[in-house]
């Protein structure tokens, strides 16, 4: 299949093409580092959606990546590492701000977006995968908010993506676990597995004969993505549904805290590896999570869940935990980081030495209530 590149040149690192049909693809071209998003990329990407939306002659969008390993490894936090260290915390801050506004874009689009989430989902990438109605995963896709292990918190609209899902989005907002296409669809974050090739899907849909459905474009596109779905068998999420309800309660955050790490004697080596991710995560990520799924679980816009999260990233990036998580892990490799230790495991004993207040006045009465502050 050969398509017409885009006339208008965005971004080294982003492939963009015309498909037949009213059809854009839009390819993630930085294979070296799982395609991992920076400020320019997030830049190039909210224009060019921008674009697409303005123009009448587009009809809907396929998005990917170069390479099947990864659709997106998330943010390069590497790269906001080093700002941070060089003192040019501004220069990060835009950086989420350019992020968001792009995630926010996608959430309110009014034109079907189709993701093709193969290989790692994660992060940023997880959050722009979210922000599309269609949803696909492989049997190689592997899906996660793994920030507890680089001392981040799950952000890109996790804030609200994480408490729809109650118990389990709490628990792998928590554990950074990592989910497989079963698990995946079946707490609905992907809307459709499929076993055949990328291209023999984008080859459907970009043929789609839009005239055959009065009932809009996007009925055509999930009409024919729903006769590519393949279910699976059960993955290690749905094993363990019954012993991830009964332990995360979301009712007190040391009780859920240390109920997950209890599970180091669990027969599953999925829940094994869950309670070794928070034991060895940041402290503060954790606290900042659980309290980031109360208020999620509250009716906040999209809107809403971006302002504050812009707020808590400015935070977070400034707090030690984040140069030492991605040193200890992406950096240096030792996989030995030293958390910020608080008085003990409680919200307050976490937290309470410098909390995240910001402007919105729900969050800050919520570290009231949970007395994080007077």
């Amino acid at each position: 299949m050969t398509y017409s590149p885009i006339s208008k040149t965005y971004h080294s690192d982003l492939v963009i093409e015309e498909a037949k049909n009213g059809w854009r693809i839009v390819r993630l071209n930085r294979p070296k580092s799982l395609h991992a998003l920076d400020e320019s990329i997030a830049t190039a990407l909210l224009e060019v959606f921008q674009d697409f939306y303005e123009d009448d002659s587009v009809k809907a969008i396929w998005l990917d990546s170069t390479t099947p390993k990864a659709f997106c490894a998330g943010g390069d936090v590497r790269k906001l590492r080093q700002l941070v260290i060089n003192d040019e915390v501004d220069v990060a801050k835009k950086f989420f701000a350019q992020e968001y506004a792009l995630d926010l874009l996608l959430h309110n689009y009014a034109k079907p977006i189709v993701v093709w989430g193969e290989g790692y989902v994660m992060g940023g990438g997880l959050g722009l995968f979210m922000a599309a109605p269609f949803r696909l995963v492989t049997p190689y896709s592997r899906l996660a908010m793994p920030e507890i292990n680089i001392g981040l918190y799950p952000d890109v609209g996790a804030t609200r993506f994480l408490a729809d899902r109650g118990a389990i989005g709490l628990f792998t907002g928590l554990t950074g676990s990592i989910m497989t296409a079963a698990g995946a669809y079946g707490i609905g974050w992907a809307t459709h597995i499929c076993d055949t090739t990328r291209d023999a899907v984008l080859d459907k849909v970009i043929n789609i004969d839009w005239n055959h459905y009065p009932a809009g474009d996007f009925r055509a596109i999930d009409d024919t993505l729903n006769s590519l779905h393949r279910p699976v068998g059960p993955g290690p999420l749905q094993n363990s549904l019954d012993t991830i309800h009964s332990i995360c309660r979301g009712v007190k955050f040391e009780n859920d805290y240390e109920s997950i790490i209890g599970l180091s004697d669990a027969r599953s080596d999925w829940l094994r590896q869950a309670s070794e991710n928070l034991q060895k995560g940041s402290p503060t990520t954790a606290a900042l999570t659980w309290l980031l799924w109360q208020w999620g679980k509250q009716v906040h816009s999209w809107n809403e869940v971006f302002e504050l999260e812009e707020q808590i990233s400015d935070w977070k990036i400034q707090h030690p935990d984040f140069v030492e998580g991605v040193r200890a892990r992406l950096v240096d490799k030792d996989l030995s980081p030293e958390w910020y230790q608080g008085d003990d495991i409680s919200l307050k004993g976490i937290l309470g030495r410098n909390p995240p207040v910001t402007t919105i006045e729900s969050w800050n009465m919520l570290l009231k209530h949970h007395g994080v502050i007077d």
